[in-house]
C-alpha cells in the first residue's frame, strides 16, 4: 500500500513540515523519508526531461514510487484526441520516465468536468497509451480520474476493466465520490471532505477509508492513496494518520 501526497512542494510545508535547512530536491529526500511515495501534479503542467527524473531516482530510496499526472496537453487542450502532437507527447513521457525504472507508480488521466461521456474515445486513447506503454521495460499502472457524474455507470466500469485501468476514488465536496474495482490495483485522490484542497479528514472519515482499503487488500495487488488537501499541511497530517490506521 502506497500513502502519500500530492506534490511535496508547497510553501507554507516549509518550517512546518521541512527544516530551515531542508531545500530544492532535498525536500524531495525529506519527504522520501516520512512517505513511500508521492504523486507529482507538475507532470500536469509541464513535461519534465529525462534529467529531472534521474534526479529523482538518484534523491529517493529504492522502495519509493512516484506517481505522475498526465500532461494537460493531452487531456485538457486535445482532450484525448489522438492527432500528431498527442502521439508525440505520449511518446516523450513514456521514453523519459524510463529512468524511473521501478519507481514508476502510476499515471494519471485527470479529464476535465467539461468532458462529455464518450466511451469509445476513451477507450481508444487507452489502447494506443498501453499499447505505446507495453514497447517499455518499465511500466506504469494506468488510473483514470472523471469529474462528471455521467461516466459513472457500468458501461464505463466494463471498458476499464477490459483495459485493467483504475477508476480513482475522488474524495471532495465538488467531484462524484465512487469507489468501483476496475483494475488489479487501486486509486484514491483524497481532495478535501469540504473545502477543495484546504480542508481536513477527520480520524473518523479516515478509520472508515482504513477499514475499507483493508477490505481490498486481497482483491488488488496494490494500492495508491494520495492526499491533496495540501493548505496548511493537512495532507502530510492525514497521510500520517492513515498510514498508520492501515497496519
Amino acid at each position: 500500500m502506497f500513502i502519500g501526497t500530492s506534490g511535496w512542494h508547497y510553501n507554507d510545508w516549509l518550517g512546518l513540515f521541512y527544516p530551515s535547512s531542508v531545500k530544492g530536491y532535498h525536500e524531495l529526500s525529506y519527504h522520501a523519508e516520512h512517505f513511500n511515495t508521492v504523486e507529482n501534479n507538475s507532470s500536469f503542467y509541464r513535461v519534465a526531461g529525462e534529467s529531472t527524473y534521474k534526479t529523482w531516482y538518484r534523491m529517493t530510496p529504492e522502495n519509493y514510487v512516484f506517481s505522475l499526472k498526465l500532461n494537460k496537453v493531452i487531456t485538457h487542450t486535445h482532450r484525448l484526441e489522438l492527432n500528431d502532437e498527442v502521439r508525440e507527447l505520449v511518446q516523450k513521457i513514456l521514453t523519459s520516465t524510463q529512468v524511473l525504472k521501478k519507481k514508476a507508480g502510476a499515471i494519471v488521466i485527470q479529464l476535465p468536468p467539461s468532458f462529455r461521456l464518450d466511451i469509445e474515445k476513451v477507450d481508444q486513447f487507452l489502447t494506443f497509451f498501453k499499447a505505446q506503454m507495453s514497447k517499455r521495460e518499465y511500466h506504469f499502472d494506468v488510473a483514470i480520474e472523471f469529474r462528471n457524474k455521467y461516466w459513472f455507470i457500468p458501461d464505463v466500469y466494463k471498458m476499464l476493466r477490459q483495459q485493467n485501468v483504475a477508476l480513482v476514488a475522488a474524495d471532495s465536496s465538488r467531484y462524484p465520490g465512487v469507489r468501483q474495482i476496475t483494475a488489479d490495483f487501486f486509486y484514491v485522490r483524497m481532495h478535501g471532505p469540504e473545502k477543495l484542497f484546504s480542508s481536513k479528514y477527520t480520524t473518523g472519515q479516515l478509520e472508515e477509508l482504513a477499514t475499507y482499503l483493508r477490505s481490498i487488500e486481497s482483491k488488488v495487488s496494490k494500492i495508491y492513496v494520495y492526499f491533496n488537501n495540501d493548505f496548511h499541511g493537512y495532507a502530510l497530517e492525514n497521510a500520517q494518520q492513515l498510514a498508520v490506521l492501515v497496519q
